[in-house]
């Protein structure tokens, strides 16, 4: 096949992406993440860590419905003592299923804000499976 060069440049993002995507699902195997895939029908089918597929939703994605992480993020977004925050991963040997890096406010009492942000978690965590929440400051 003979290549032109947008068609060469095309090619190669593509196979770059592809291998992120293969690298990316690896790594959530390896932390106990099952990998989710869609067909075209809009049929999930999630694939566990130890390699079984299956369309019965996990555990792990169970502990909050799609929208209600929305909902949890405007709660922290709008909590008084926060500046901003965004999405980490975080740190090797750390189980959670929310990581954040939020910037506090100028002069802000930390553990006031931590308490909020716990308040929020424990609103939008079920009983018999809290969501875990790591947390860095700024």
């Amino acid at each position: 096949m003979n290549f032109k060069y947008k068609d060469k440049l095309g090619f190669q993002i593509l196979m770059i992406g592809k291998q992120a995507v293969k690298k990316a699902q690896k790594e959530s195997l390896e932390k106990g993440v099952p990998n989710v895939y869609c067909t075209k029908d809009g049929v999930l089918y999630f694939q566990l860590p130890d390699g079984t597929i299956t369309t019965e939703i996990p555990e792990i994605y169970k502990k909050m419905e799609e929208s209600q992480y929305v909902e949890f993020f405007e709660e922290i977004n709008n909590v008084p003592e926060i500046e901003g925050f965004k999405l980490i991963e975080p740190p090797d040997g750390v189980e959670a299923d929310i990581s954040l890096k939020i910037k506090l406010k100028p002069d802000v009492n930390r553990w006031k804000a931590q308490e909020k942000i716990q308040n929020i978690r424990w609103k939008y965590s079920k009983l018999d499976n809290p969501i875990t929440l790591y947390i860095e400051f700024e």
